[in-house]
């Protein structure tokens, strides 16, 4: 009798042609795969569905540390150095340190958006408009951009800008902090009691 009828005979289970044979008994079984790490895409696509303000401040929390991965030790270092200036009341300073991280990663568009921020706080209002244009290029799904952008446009006193820039962060994070209450304050500047 062939080997393989003697096995079916005696009971042995016999893998199927091209199975693969199933382990030794006592093999420790293969660890699973690791979960798939979302992209910032994704991660903004939540965001915009985020069912509660905890539930959207995590996920911009997640966002915001994955924009700042491509980030190069040095580029990190004037970061934080701009941040301490922007603390310490040196816009100046801190426009400076973003000048000099801009020219070692000029496609990151946390910098140009942190520039903007800077350039705010000094003061420099359409600096800051062509630093959130730069940045929104690079990242359109940066919801903080909008929202300075907002904020620029309100000082500027673009009404229309500031309201339309509000939308924009509102589509891309619905439980933004005091959304919907802003947005209606900016609506009213931009076109007025509606009759």
């Amino acid at each position: 009798m062939c080997a393989l009828a003697a096995a079916l005979s005696l009971g042995l289970g016999v893998p199927a042609f091209g199975a693969p044979a199933p382990p030794p008994a006592g093999t420790p079984a293969r660890p699973a795969a690791p979960p798939a790490v979302p992209d910032i895409a994704t991660l903004t696509a939540r965001l915009a569905h985020a069912s509660s303000r905890a539930a959207a401040a995590e996920l911009e929390a997640q966002i915001e540390q994955m924009r700042q991965q491509p980030l190069s030790p040095t580029t990190r270092l004037l970061l934080r150095r701009a941040q301490a200036d922007l603390a310490d009341r040196k816009p100046l300073d801190a426009v400076a340190d973003l000048d000099d991280a801009l020219v070692l990663q000029p496609d990151i568009g946390i910098l140009w958006r942190d520039r903007a921020q800077a350039r705010l706080a000094a003061r420099d209002l359409d600096g800051a408009v062509a630093d959130l244009g730069v940045a929104l290029h690079h990242d359109g799904g940066d919801a903080v951009a909008w929202q300075i952008l907002s904020n620029v446009e309100e000082q500027r006193g673009d009404w229309k800008a500031a309201y339309q820039a509000w939308q924009q962060l509102l589509a891309l994070n619905p439980m933004a902090a005091d959304g919907q209450r802003q947005s209606e304050r900016l609506r009213l500047k931009a076109f007025g009691q509606p009759t």
